[in-house]
């Protein structure tokens, strides 16, 4: 072969290469059950190339409530969902999906707002009223009967009613129909600074062993798919990582996701990223049996279920034998 020749097949094979087109990524598709700043990880880690670099292609899917994030897991319509500590009852219930990771910790993620002109003054004037909720069984509900059961006044001191999206409980709240509202901090702080409600209380300091966000996989991914879930788990954390290093980056990011100022976005960043974000994903035995005393009280279940089961930490990177 001349040395000219050579060169050609060369040129043409380089050329062969570069016009190849890239390897397709994996997509994919992750419910947010409401809007706390921790679940705009997801775009965060889109943005920092986390995502790209293991392969990935993730959208974020938000919805109004835990609710419609587990239907959609049971209907397939998502891969991964993020749903709340009393989803733990999911796979109790029979429901095909499990719990793989406890995102985070206290809710702090979560506050209690009242109108502007409340005469509202404390928690002991809670007693009687309506705080709306995003629906029966949630997280939001739960902790509405757990302030009232701190009080002395028994789970149901305080009545619930499941108003849904936050837009819709502050339109319920501004007309009368509800005294209050437990929602997201970041959709709080904004409705605060634009004049549409006050904060009222933070849940976190009334919580204290809890695991706020929790990530569910459905079963049928984990069983075909376990190298996916394993991927997105590790992305997870990295951005993890990434969002305690890059404050202001987050910012930015969870205030374009969650459609609210950079303010209120600061301010969610300092009571979520900061205070109940966690590194690990493990669950914490304390907030686990608070999670589980719960299901008993809001009447998820009749009895407290056991331990195993509840959750599978294999996809934890430091879990026992990884």
């Amino acid at each position: 072969m001349s040395g000219k020749l050579a060169r050609c097949l060369r040129l043409a094979t380089l050329a062969a290469l570069f016009a190849a087109p890239a390897l397709a990524q994996d997509k994919l598709r992750v419910g947010k059950s409401g809007p706390p700043m921790i679940l705009t990880l997801v775009e965060l880690a889109t943005e920092a190339g986390i995502w790209k670099e293991l392969g990935l292609e993730v959208e974020g899917v938000m919805f109004g409530g835990e609710a419609p994030t587990i239907q959609s897991l049971v209907s397939d319509s998502i891969d991964l969902g993020f749903g709340s500590g009393p989803g733990l009852a999911y796979a109790v219930k029979g429901v095909p999906a499990t719990a793989i990771a406890a995102v985070s910790g206290a809710p702090y993620n979560l506050v209690l707002s009242v109108r502007v002109d409340s005469k509202l003054q404390s928690l002991d004037d809670l007693r009687g009223k309506t705080i709306g909720v995003t629906s029966s069984g949630s997280l939001t509900d739960w902790m509405v009967h757990e302030i009232s059961r701190q009080k002395g006044w028994g789970p149901q001191g305080i009545r619930t009613f499941p108003s849904g999206a936050s837009r819709t409980s502050l339109a319920a709240m501004k007309a009368g129909d509800i005294d209050g509202v437990v929602m997201g901090a970041a959709t709080a702080f904004d409705a605060q600074i634009n004049g549409a409600s006050k904060v009222f209380a933070s849940l976190g300091d009334l919580v204290t062993d809890f695991h706020s966000n929790v990530l569910f996989a459905r079963n049928k991914l984990i069983e075909s798919r376990p190298d996916l879930v394993q991927k997105f788990v590790d992305g997870w954390f990295r951005a993890v990582a990434h969002a305690r290093g890059n404050k202001e980056t987050v910012i930015r990011v969870g205030a374009k996701t969650l459609g609210v100022g950079e303010a209120a976005a600061r301010a969610a960043y300092d009571a979520e990223i900061t205070r109940m974000l966690r590194d690990s994903g493990r669950f914490e035995p304390k907030a686990v049996d608070t999670i589980r005393r719960s299901l008993v009280e809001i009447g998820t279940l009749d009895a407290m279920p056991p331990v195993q089961g509840l959750y599978d930490e294999r996809f934890l990177r430091d879990a026992p034998g990884k």
